[in-house]
This record gives structure tokens, sequence and C-alpha cells, in this order.
């Protein structure tokens, strides 16, 4: 393990998450949305080796309400959007899967425990997904999708509004 290597990969992850909060902040004001500061974001889980594992550090993220997570962790740039079951539809779920090839599907509560997973389940169908999440007790998935530069993730994040606004997934 090379300290410098770390340091200055974690210092990139950083820099690029206060520079994206900027500039979110900058072009997403009266378009409905409130992007929040930066903030040291601990207890969060990452998937690795082929289960969810406890990241006991922190890792840079920020809200851009109502319902949205940006972040960044050692494994990639993300994006968590949090849509109420009643508000997914196949429609929404088959365009969030296609445009966001690299995304887990969890409920709220039950976080561990996911419906859709990038790296397991492949190319499983929507209505597969869609039959897991009326199956579930949650009343709110988490719809999250992983990017490998934050660059990746602020064209996701466009994407995302676009599509949210489209099939009113939003509270605004």
């Amino acid at each position: 393990m090379k300290v410098k290597e770390i340091h200055e990969f974690l210092n990139r992850l950083w820099d690029d998450i206060f520079t994206l909060n900027d500039e979110l902040k900058a072009e997403l004001t009266g378009k409905g949305f409130k992007v929040e500061d930066v903030e040291e974001v601990f207890g969060a889980y990452i998937f690795l080796d082929g289960e969810w594992v406890r990241m006991d550090y922190p890792h840079p993220a920020f809200e851009i309400k109502p319902q949205i997570e940006v972040g960044a962790t050692p494994e990639s740039y993300y994006f968590v959007v949090a849509v109420p079951k009643e508000r997914i539809s196949e429609g929404f779920l088959s365009l969030f899967l296609e445009l966001f090839p690299r995304s887990f599907i969890y409920g709220s509560e039950n976080f561990l425990s996911d419906v859709y997973n990038w790296r397991r389940d492949g190319r499983v169908s929507p209505r597969e997904v869609l039959e897991r999440i009326e199956g579930s007790e949650e009343k709110v998935f988490q719809f999250e999708a992983n990017f490998g530069s934050v660059e990746a993730l602020k064209k996701g994040l466009e994407r995302l509004i676009d599509v949210g606004r489209e099939w009113e997934i939003f509270d605004l």
C-alpha cells in the first residue's frame, strides 16, 4: 500500500465532489431542487467481493432535495434517488436500467437486501425487478447508479432529473 497514492486518490474524490456541488448549486437553482452542502457520511455500505460491506470511514456526499444523494466512495461516483413504491412503473424502471447499467435497487428499510444488483443480476427483465418491488414490504426504494468519473456522474444526474420529471417520481 502506498500512502501517497491513497492520499491523492482521496483528495481527488473530495475535490471532485466539492466542485460538482458548486456547479450544481449554480445550475439547479430555480429548477425546484435545493443542493445542500457536502458532508462527511459515515456508516455507508459498499458492494465488494459479492457482498455489502460497511464503510467505517467517511466519504463525501451531499443531498439534492427533495430525493437525491450524490457522492463518491473508493468504488465509484454515485447518485441515489429515493422513489416511493407507488411511483415506480415498468416504464420508469426499464428506462432507469437502460440509462444506468451499473445500478442497484434496494429498499430504504432493508437496504442490504437489494431487488436489483448489476453485479449479480445481469440482464434480468424490468418486469422481474418490478415484481420483486411489488412483492416487497418496502414503501420507498433507493435507485443507485455508479459512474467511473465525476463527469459521467454529472451527465447521469442530468438524465435522472429529466427522466424523473417525465415519470413524475419527484416531490416537486
